[in-house]
């Protein structure tokens, strides 16, 4: 089925946007714009979006369990303040590798922060997964990686997905949550070439997986064996990443780019880098902050 009922929440105009992140306790969602470095805030009761810049490229952020945000950046991890606009780089990541930054990421219900790598000219196998617990211990999770993009578990914690969105694939991996190890991946979803290619995705609390299609013009919603079940239509062409918010978490946040696209395309996209609200009628999970 194909629905294409969704509003503007915010006119954003982002050059990259990415990274959606909602914040229960704020009841805001955290967003990035990802190469002139900025982490946003943005109130849907308000239509107030606030921002500033970490100074580098920036693949995402996660709120932090005890206040703040934690980053992913260029040049590793580092810790954010709204209040005082600071950012502190805590754990360097791939040092000396100038031709990576970081991409997208989600924190698992351990509060271990998951993210990937990449080369900025998208070197094929350039890029990693990697972990960070909150006594700041860093492991290599998936080596190889091109594009590593969305990441999130299954209801049970007993799965995790990843996207490679160089590759056009979605991943399943078995997921052992106490020791934060992953195994036996498996494709589960590769796109046709009319469908994009998958960029960030979050699971639902049914453990459906909805995923923004880069190129597609569209949300999949995907079974947990990566059966289509649905197909939301967006009206422009690069849909970045997805999160569940709102006071039920049924509200479906899509974060959206203008990067790369031509002033004639986007004579055709002119909300191209807006943040979409699409009303699911299934309710998300709220996700897990960095416990660090």
């Amino acid at each position: 089925m194909r629905f294409t009922s969704l509003d503007v929440a915010l006119e954003a105009h982002a050059d990259l946007g990415e990274g959606p992140w909602w914040d229960e306790r704020e009841q805001h969602l955290l967003w990035i714009d990802l190469y002139p470095g900025e982490i946003h805030a943005f109130d849907p009761a308000s239509g107030v979006d606030t921002s500033f810049s970490v100074g580098q490229p920036i693949g995402m952020v996660a709120g932090r369990a005890g206040g703040g945000v934690i980053a992913a950046v260029r040049d590793g991890l580092g810790f954010a303040d709204f209040d005082t606009r600071a950012f502190t780089l805590e754990v360097e990541v791939e040092p000396g590798v100038e031709t990576n930054r970081a991409n997208d990421g989600k924190c698992d219900a351990a509060g271990r922060l998951w993210w990937g790598t990449m080369a900025f000219d998208q070197t094929p196998g350039a890029g990693a997964v990697y972990s960070l617990d909150a006594a700041r211990d860093l492991n290599l999770r998936i080596p190889h990686t091109t594009t590593s993009n969305g990441i999130d578990w299954s209801p049970d914690n007993r799965l995790m997905y990843h996207a490679d969105t160089a590759t056009g694939t979605i991943s399943a991996y078995d997921f052992d949550l106490d020791r934060g190890t992953v195994t036996n991946g498996r494709a589960i979803f590769t796109a046709s070439l009319d469908q994009g290619a998958p960029d960030g995705l979050t699971v639902d609390e049914s453990g459906d997986i909805w995923v923004a299609m880069w190129d597609g013009w569209a949300i999949l919603r995907l079974g947990p064996e990566g059966d289509l079940k649905q197909v939301i239509d967006v009206p422009v062409a690069r849909p970045t990443s997805v999160a569940f918010g709102g006071e039920a978490l049924d509200e479906l946040f899509i974060t959206t780019a203008k990067y790369g696209r031509t002033p004639l395309q986007l004579k055709d996209e002119p909300h191209a880098g807006s943040i979409f609200r699409y009303r699911a009628g299934v309710a998300g999970r709220a996700p897990h902050p960095f416990a660090g």
